[in-house]
């Protein structure tokens, strides 16, 4: 969720919660008032009724608003506040009154006065102030609602402009500069951080690159003599067996260490992002085209291939990283596939699924696209080939599963 959303909405259900807590409080501060000003109504015209006796001696009767009879025998009785319900003829309904009542002496005789009035009015005129303000705060919410949304638009406007030059970033653009203008100090400071976190991240992406780049070249330059100079003494005539197996473990050490080389520069290059190329790459005629590579080895192993190749399968892709992909899944197939057993090679527009027979590993999958693990530790593979596959995934947005089924391990390329 977005941080402007997220705080409309909070301030939204704050202000919604306030609005409720000071609805309640206003409807009972406001039924306390009427409820006091009523009371005092109602001792004003009872003191009115008892004025009237006392003048003319003249009994007064209003029902239901004023009841006064004479009640010889009884004593002096104080006020009595009652809210009270009486049937009217008229609406055929109980209306509810507020009712005070007491018993008197007036001029040597008892009165009982019942002062009444309808808490109707009261009710109405308490529900109409309270609709009225509730329209009125509701209407202030939603208005300050608009207005803190309209506002936080504006003022995190430099934020998002931030935010989208960062989305262009690219440690290839060496004059890469946030060019978001803004007033706010924050976002100034913010601004200024940012720029020269990339740029030193550019730096260090340069100076890796060409560390790396260099590195390469001086490694493969001696490995080159050191191997040309191998092979040279392997053409000589009056060589004993043990110096040829010498030399020859020694070539053999030489092309490993080239081919790990290579294999590590790939990956680097992988992961910094420098394969920006794509174009449609015909992953069908690929596939085909680099499983005749290791048909000597699939036919040294005495294995059966299966293949289920959809013609004109096109991907946009960088075709180096395209061919790494399907010479590195095809050859370990064939490589760690049992003699005899089965290689099945399915390719469609959404999947590419190479598998090949063998017993169950008793390691996690998720080991097999480490760096430099092997199954067999004797094995004079360099445990990258399947690194290499998971980066080049990643990089295009693919996703690679393993799973063992049928005897049979199966690498599962989805586009």
């Amino acid at each position: 969720m977005k941080l402007l959303k997220k705080t409309n909405r909070a301030y939204f259900v704050t202000s919604a919660l306030a609005f409720i807590i000071f609805g309640v409080l206003i409807y009972f501060f406001l039924s306390f008032i009427f409820e006091g000003q009523l009371n005092e109504k109602l001792l004003s015209d009872r003191m009115s009724v008892i004025r009237n006796i006392n003048k003319d001696g003249s009994l007064q009767y209003f029902p239901p608003f004023i009841e006064v009879q004479k009640v010889p025998g009884q004593t002096e009785r104080s006020v009595v506040f009652v809210d009270t319900l009486i049937f009217d003829v008229t609406e055929k309904e109980n209306i509810p009154f507020r009712q005070i009542s007491s018993v008197v002496a007036i001029k040597g005789q008892m009165y009982l006065i019942i002062v009444r009035d309808t808490l109707l009015e009261k009710g109405d005129l308490l529900m109409t102030i309270i609709i009225a303000i509730g329209v009125v705060f509701a209407l202030l919410i939603i208005s300050l609602y608009f207005i803190n949304k309209r506002l936080s638009l504006i003022l995190w406007k430099p934020f998002y402009n931030t935010l989208d030059n960062l989305k262009g970033f690219s440690q290839e653009k060496p004059d890469f500069i946030l060019s978001a203008e803004t007033e706010i100090d924050e976002f100034i400071e913010l601004n200024k951080t940012l720029e020269k976190l990339t740029l030193k991240v550019i730096s260090d992406y340069q100076s890796l690159k060409r560390f790396t780049e260099d590195a390469s070249h001086e490694i493969q330059t001696p490995l080159a003599v050191i191997q040309s100079k191998l092979e040279t003494l392997m053409q000589y005539p009056d060589l004993k067996k043990d110096q040829a197996e010498l030399i020859k473990s020694a070539y053999s050490s030489v092309q490993r260490i080239s081919k790990l080389t290579q294999t590590l520069l790939l990956l680097t290059k992988i992961a910094n992002g420098q394969f920006p190329e794509k174009r449609s790459v015909n992953l069908s005629e690929l596939l085909e085209e680099k499983i005749e590579l290791f048909e000597d080895q699939i036919n040294g192993k005495s294995l059966i291939l299966k293949k289920e190749i959809e013609p004109d399968c096109i991907l946009e892709t960088n075709f180096i990283l395209a061919e790494s992909m399907v010479v590195n899944l095809v050859g370990n197939a064939a490589k760690h596939c049992i003699t005899g057993g089965i290689i099945s090679i399915r390719l469609d527009k959404n999947n590419l699924e190479i598998s090949n027979s063998g017993v169950p590993f008793s390691v996690p999958p998720s080991k097999l696209f480490e760096r430099f693990y092997k199954i067999n530790s004797s094995s004079e593979s360099q445990g990258l080939g399947l690194s290499i596959v998971k980066e080049i995934c990643t990089l295009n947005g693919w996703k690679i599963d393993y799973l063992y089924e049928d005897n049979q391990h199966k690498f599962i390329v989805g586009f």
